[in-house]
């Protein structure tokens, strides 16, 4: 496979899950309104300042990759970063599902929220994180260069640490439900045997917070 059509299928991928969340934004829009009011976060940053965030980002990928070029990637490098592209798609599209009017781009928690369990959420606490972490590696392996590292290592640390703060918004509004739900589930990878087997995996009502 050239590398022209591996760098089509990685934007590919990218642009779904960007198409996927905003045609779900606009369709669950009533929905989360009918939540009530945020408790925590809610604050979304001017459009225009993402617009040059992004911009600013490609446009240093750009000139990474005009300075440093792109590494030479053997085939079956080439195909696993693929695969594990088209799974971050994958899980991202079914838990952007799971997850429906909760889902917002910025740390928020209604006041009609509740602890989500089903699905993905069953397996692990921020699916859409894991897919998007999933969808970075990937793009790292199937087009490693100096710039693609340099956006997989930064956008890891942002999810990082978007985690955090998410995590303790959950904590501080749905206190002993989402305490429970986190010592049952992982944050990320799932685990291999699942404690507490004899233990209810779903809590009454339906909506976890937030991000992504």
């Amino acid at each position: 496979m050239t590398a022209p059509v591996v760098d089509v299928l990685l934007v590919s991928a990218w642009g779904t899950i960007a198409a996927v969340d905003l045609h779900a934004a606009r369709a669950n829009a009533a929905a989360r309104r009918a939540l009530g009011p945020a408790l925590v976060g809610g604050r979304r940053p001017p459009a225009a300042l993402l617009i040059v965030l992004v911009v600013a980002t490609l446009a240093g990928l750009a000139v990474i990759e005009r300075s440093t070029g792109r590494l030479v990637s053997p085939p079956w490098l080439v195909g696993l970063g693929l695969a594990l592209a088209a799974a971050g798609v994958a899980l991202h599209v079914r838990a952007r599902h799971t997850l429906g009017a909760s889902w917002s781009g910025v740390v928020t928690v209604r006041a009609g929220q509740t602890v989500i369990d089903r699905g993905p959420y069953a397996v692990v606490r921020h699916p859409l994180y894991a897919s998007l972490l999933l969808l970075a590696g990937g793009t790292l392996l199937a087009h490693p260069s100096a710039g693609t590292s340099c956006v997989a290592l930064g956008f890891g640390f942002g999810l990082a640490l978007k985690i955090r703060i998410e995590e303790r918004a959950l904590r501080r509004v749905l206190g002993p439900a989402w305490d429970a739900y986190a010592a049952r589930v992982p944050a990320l990878l799932p685990r291999l045997r699942r404690r507490g087997i004899g233990t209810p995996s779903r809590h009454p009502g339906g909506t976890e917070c937030p991000s992504e």
